[in-house]
């Protein structure tokens, strides 16, 4: 009863809501404690250690990521092997874990990597910028895990668990000072406030200057805005009832990162578009130096400056009763709210050819139910979720300088496409029921087995309009069309209709995603593991610009079936540990951002499906600690992807197999290392650290190994590169004050995170120059 008001709550509060999946955490009764170097997850929905889970799991504690300066879900790559972060055009970062990601930046588009935080789901990949902050651990699940967590997920989990509040006073205050004037601010309380109830606040702030340059004219771009806060209520009248309230959110309102040309989209020869005049301006137009801070923008959306109006909120309550001393009943509700306003100019030119404005929200509500229980050798997870999500997503699309492959555009004088805007309208609703049984067969062997199933109903409803009736004239002189201004443009099978957005589409799935393992655990304390399972992740429509209905055909679920056999080893009483796992996708039916034909801009982006793929490869972890204050850690992953059947459009629309082919976006070798020495100075303690990152090249587009394109998919690729951060610092006063310094990007390596077609150029989003600074902590 009390749970249920507990929800209810939530839900009134959230004022009429729609929400995803989610699951919070709060103490695990009973749960272990940790020895000296040992690292407590939360995989399995309880505390654990770390080397008793058979699955692969790389996690880092709160007090890594800031040294390190890991500060937000997009800089992980750093620390897991096997991850990639795309920051894409549109404010919606793209996990790739071991190669299974989906570079779609819709923002209604289920991720193949999910991000909680306490096991609360962020339920789009959008509203996870602000999430890594007043961290205790981050923890980064590898493969398929839909059977406990709410959200089926096919590449993936990313689990943030927060710092809760404190059985003592606490306060503390983190101060990074860097290149750009960059002042990044974190701090918080905590405490008790009366007998049973606990409180902490943290809030952080980010503001820098500009760090882009137009290499073309006086002007900068690249400044950071950003708040973020969190208020956490720990509430336990009785000794069997916990209560935890969470309210958390950010507001981002810094500049959008502007492109570099790299060059024009075809030949001088080439026919249709390649032959007008804008498309000669492409050709003339200076390409950007090989300097991560260069690049070039316009102000083609109303004159708007490329920045954004980003804000997020979230509530969330999770309620835990223990029945007996066996027998635990959870209630976790969350809901969320999600608005954007975002300026883009990604064409890498002044020229208005792709200058964008994304407007749109996300609205999501979910409820989980669950029972945990222990039994002896038995432990048992059961329980049920409910889900339900609204989103709205509208583009506005300034082409007016760029060119089309129609040819009215080769006539001086003839009608010109301006401005139109795309929208797509989605509402998402989910149940599931799930159940998850660990089983001592012995003390050295355990067998699990887990199943969920989910059904997802999502309807659609979107066009492409114009905008100011510019577009609506050009459209009805070129195809006798009756469009009126500010009326959809998309064409219907029966050409020239057009498009009625109030006709509804839907797409209705369910599943069944299940693992096995078996985990063995040898009298030197070594784990080795097997298990298999698979992963669904839903299918989508698209928010697209295009002319076709064929332009919003939606992709389906899904599926990956993996296999993985591991092992985790413990070495000279703690002084190393080594962990290892060798594993191979099944994939079906995978989703890509790719290509689709279209009746007057040739070929435009689209979501397509790949009926047939898979993945092998494997991975390995080393931590060292030779010596009294020295640790050395280091990872690797090793993938090796392959198209096993598929026929479509590549990046510059040309049509072909491409069976054999790698996926976009992943790397065959991901590698990290880090080394940190801390030694005494008369009261204080000193350290010194290093961290290296490396990718192996990859491609953004499905157009990376056809010998005959060779020369055509180089421009696609990004290029390998190695990354060098180092640190160094003192702690005073018992480690209550922390004086440091850091660099990142030591070498000041040039390289690019992605890489894309604009129909009128190709452009490269670059990473980060060297940058440097320090930081200065305080602790109560």
């Amino acid at each position: 009863m009390l749970l249920g008001a507990v929800s209810l709550t939530v839900l009134a509060s959230a004022d009429a809501a729609w929400a995803q999946d989610a699951a919070s955490t709060a103490s695990t009764p009973n749960a272990p404690s940790a020895s000296a170097n040992e690292i407590i997850v939360t995989a399995n929905k309880r505390e654990q250690s770390i080397n008793d889970v058979g699955l692969s799991i790389t996690a880092q504690s709160g007090e890594a990521l800031m040294e390190r300066g890991i500060s937000s879900p997009t800089d992980l790559g750093k620390i897991v092997p096997g991850l990639t972060v795309q920051p894409s055009p549109f404010n919606t970062p793209v996990y790739t874990l071991r190669g299974i990601g989906f570079y779609e930046t819709t923002l209604s588009a289920s991720p193949t990597v999910a991000v909680y935080t306490d096991e609360v789901a962020l339920p789009f990949s959008a509203t996870t910028r602000g999430a890594a902050f007043d961290i205790q651990r981050v923890e980064v699940l590898k493969g398929p895990q839909g059977t406990l967590f709410g959200q089926n997920t096919t590449g993936g989990a990313i689990n943030y668990v927060v710092n809760k509040p404190t059985e003592v006073f606490d306060a503390g205050l983190d101060l990074s000072y860097g290149r750009f004037n960059e002042i990044d601010t974190t701090a918080f309380i905590s405490g008790p406030i009366t007998d049973g109830v606990k409180a902490r606040l943290a809030v952080r702030g980010v503001h820098s200057d500009d760090w882009q340059y137009s290499y073309t004219r006086d002007d900068s771009l690249g400044r950071k805005r950003q708040l973020q806060g969190r208020f956490q209520l720990a509430i336990e009248p009785t000794s069997n009832f916990r209560l935890l309230l969470n309210a958390n959110g950010w507001i981002d309102k810094g500049d959008t990162q502007a492109a570099q040309l790299v060059e024009d989209t075809c030949a001088e020869s080439t026919a249709g578009t390649c032959g007008s005049p804008q498309a000669a301006a492409f050709r003339d137009y200076p390409r950007a130096p090989d300097k991560a801070r260069a690049a070039d923008w316009g102000y083609g959306i109303f004159g708007r400056r490329p920045k954004r109006d980003d804000r997020f909120w979230q509530l969330s309550a999770r309620a835990d009763l223990d029945l007996n001393e066996n027998l635990t009943l959870t209630s976790v509700t969350a809901y969320s709210d999600y608005k954007t306003d975002s300026v883009q100019d990604f064409d890498g030119a002044t020229m208005f050819s792709v200058d964008t404005n994304t407007t749109g929200f996300i609205k999501d509500f979910a409820q989980e139910l669950r029972l945990s229980g222990k039994y002896g050798a038995l432990n048992v997870i059961v329980g049920g979720n409910y889900n339900r999500s609204r989103t709205f997503d509208r583009l506005f699309y300034n082409f007016s300088e760029g060119p089309s492959a129609n040819p009215l555009y080769m006539i001086p004088g003839a009608p010109h496409g301006e401005l139109t805007f795309n929208y797509s309208r989605q509402n998402v609703k989910s149940y599931a029921a799930f159940g998850n049984v660990e089983f001592e067969l012995s003390p050295q062997l355990t067998l699990i087995g887990g199943a969920r199933y989910t059904n997802t109903k999502r309807s659609f409803e979107g066009c492409t309009n114009d905008f100011g009736g510019g577009t609506a004239t050009w459209w009805n002189a070129i195809f006798g069309t009756n469009v009126q201004p500010g009326g959809c443009l998309t064409f219907t099978p029966t050409f020239p209709v057009i498009f009625d957005p109030a006709d509804f589409d839907q797409l209705n799935e369910d599943n069944i995603s299940w693992n096995a393992g078996v985990n063995y655990k040898t009298d030197s304390d070594m784990l080795l593991y097997a298990r298999v399972s698979r992963g669904y992740k839903s299918g989508s429509f698209p928010t697209a610009s295009v002319a076709s209905y064929s332009g919003y055909t939606p992709v389906k679920q899904e599926s990956v079936t993996a296999y993985e056999a591991g092992v985790k080893a413990p070495f000279g009483n703690g002084l190393a540990e080594i962990s290892a796992a060798a594993f191979y996708y099944d994939y079906k039916d995978k989703q890509l951002r790719g290509r689709k034909p279209d009746p007057v801009f040739g070929t435009l982006d689209g979501l397509v499906q790949i009926p047939k793929s898979r993945v092998y490869g494997f991975e390995t972890q080393i931590d060292v600690r030779p010596t009294d204050g020295l640790r050395i850690s280091a990872g690797m992953t090793y993938i090796d992807t392959k198209i096993t059947e598929f026929t479509g459009y590549d990046a510059l629309g040309e049509l072909h197999d491409f069976a054999g082919q790698k996926f976009p976006y992943a790397p065959a070798i991901t590698a990290i290392g880090d080394a940190q020495y801390d030694w005494a100075v008369g009261s204080a303690n000193a350290y010194i650290g290093a961290s290296v990152t490396y990718n192996s090249q990859t491609s953004s587009a499905l157009a990376n190994s056809n010998t005959q394109y060779v020369d055509r998919d180089s421009r696609f690729q990004i290029k390998e590169y190695a990354l060098l951060d180092l640190r160094a610092g003192v702690k005073l006063h018992d480690d209550k004050i922390r004086i440091g310094a850091w660099v990142r990007n030591v070498t000041n390596t040039f390289y690019w995170t992605n890489i894309q077609d604009n129909l009128a150029s190709i452009s490269r989003f670059t990473g980060m120059p060297r940058t440097y600074g320090i930081q200065l902590g305080w602790r109560y």
